[in-house]
């Protein structure tokens, strides 16, 4: 009976598995962009890009969690990719985060 029940998980999971695939954009970090904003706006792209991180962080961990059957072909790549997009997404928002910072720390020195 449980491997019945594992069935539609597992096909879900496959049918699922392209639309989580191009949910990961990998878009370059344009320090120039923060330039223009006050200590107010980077304080809330800071904390914006946290809930991010802290998103896609949970995010790979229910992904690692994932019980995939043995038998289904290819599911343990599957999730090694997955868990692999959810990492460089993680680093691009963490440079982000690097080039906010940098951009906080000289224009807000005393509001920080």
């Amino acid at each position: 009976m449980k491997a019945i029940a594992q069935k539609p998980l597992a096909t879900a999971f496959l049918l699922g598995l392209p639309l989580l695939a191009a949910c990961g954009s990998m878009k370059s970090v344009d320090p120039s962009q923060y330039g223009s904003m006050n200590c107010t706006e980077l304080n809330v792209a800071l904390g914006e890009l946290a809930k991010g991180v802290t998103s896609t962080a949970i995010s790979r961990g229910n992904i690692s969690n994932a019980r995939i059957p043995f038998w289904l072909p290819g599911g343990q790549k599957a999730v090694s990719v997955l868990k692999d997009r959810r990492t460089a997404e993680i680093e691009r928002l963490q440079a982000q985060e690097a080039a906010i910072e940098a951009s906080r720390k000289q224009r807000c020195r005393g509001e920080l």
